[in-house]
Order: C-alpha cells, then sequence, then structure tokens
C-alpha cells in the first residue's frame, strides 16, 4: 500500500501543461502551517531549479494557494482568481 496523504497537497513543476497532475505531487502535510513549512523546504532543495511554480492545495474544501518560485528559494504568492471555491 502507497503511503498516507494529508490534507494538504503539495505540487510544483516548470510549467503548466497538461502533462503535469499526479506527476507534480512532490508532497503532502497535515496542517496548513507543516504545507508551508514543507514548501519552503522544497523551494530550497536542490530540485528547485527544475520548478518556477507551487501549489498548496486543501484537498477537504478544494481551495489552493499558488506561489511562484524566485531566486534562492523565496515563495511569492501569485493572483489566482479561480482558487477559492
Amino acid at each position: 500500500m502507497g503511503r498516507k496523504i494529508n490534507r494538504f497537497v503539495i505540487f510544483a513543476e516548470r510549467i503548466h501543461l497538461m502533462n503535469g497532475g499526479a506527476k507534480s505531487f512532490r508532497d503532502s502535510a497535515p496542517t496548513e502551517k507543516a504545507a508551508m513549512e514543507l514548501a519552503e523546504e522544497i523551494a530550497k532543495s536542490e530540485k528547485a531549479v527544475f520548478y518556477s511554480w507551487l501549489q498548496i492545495l486543501d484537498i477537504m474544501t478544494g481551495n489552493y494557494t499558488e506561489y511562484s518560485i524566485k531566486t534562492g528559494g523565496v515563495l511569492e504568492e501569485r493572483e489566482c482568481p479561480d482558487s477559492k471555491n
């Protein structure tokens, strides 16, 4: 059996294409705070050179927050009008 998915799911990738989806899944966390901490770790990781954006999705509500990954692993929140249901 696979590992457990927590409430806050993190996706990251370089570009938005239909080939993303599940392949863009990076990790999950039980709380929003823990997800943000994990997102910051991902943005500062060696693999982050391959990512330009990151999303944190609340699987209970369907709401998500999207970030641009800037130089040095800085996350900058993007305006996404359709991110809140």
